[in-house]
């Protein structure tokens, strides 16, 4: 059930950006066989659903500010610590080459303003980067995840 229920939960994005419906989705996932408990989809169904709503909102929110419940997604996934956030960031490998543009994720038990979350990826930096350290041309918050309980 765990790689149909993955497979769903990446085909949900396109659906929710064509507008279709929850139950339309439901239906359509089961003719193809791909198909669990109706309740766990439809609580997957928000989850994507508001993460999608919420991606790259975090961009807008002053640095020195605390994302508000408005701004962050609240999901029901089995994550380590009660916040996620996501940020962007441009980096080049060594001068004179193009920038490279990837995502990374700092998770944390405390809300974090961006300007803490941007410190805390370039604090980490170097420990992530091993073999050669890239040089962080920028960052950029881009949203936040909070775990909830059902």
């Amino acid at each position: 059930m765990a790689i149909e229920r993955a497979i769903v939960i990446a085909k949900m994005r396109g659906a929710f950006r064509e507008g279709l419906a929850a139950s339309r989705f439901i239906k359509d996932m089961r003719d193809i066989g791909l198909s669990y408990r109706r309740t766990d989809m439809l609580a997957d169904w928000r989850s994507v659903n508001e993460l999608e709503r919420k991606e790259g909102v975090l961009r807008y929110v002053r640095k020195d500010r605390y994302p508000t419940e408005k701004t962050i997604a609240a999901v029901t996934w089995e994550t380590s610590k009660e916040f996620m956030y996501k940020v962007k960031v441009q980096s080049v490998i060594r001068i004179g080459e193009p920038i490279t543009e990837r995502f990374v994720n700092i998770m944390s038990d405390v809300p974090m303003t961006p300007a803490m979350v941007e410190a805390e990826v370039e604090e980490r930096w170097g420990e992530w980067e091993k073999y050669e350290a890239e040089i962080i041309t920028g960052l950029q918050t881009w949203s936040a995840v909070r775990k909830v309980m059902e």
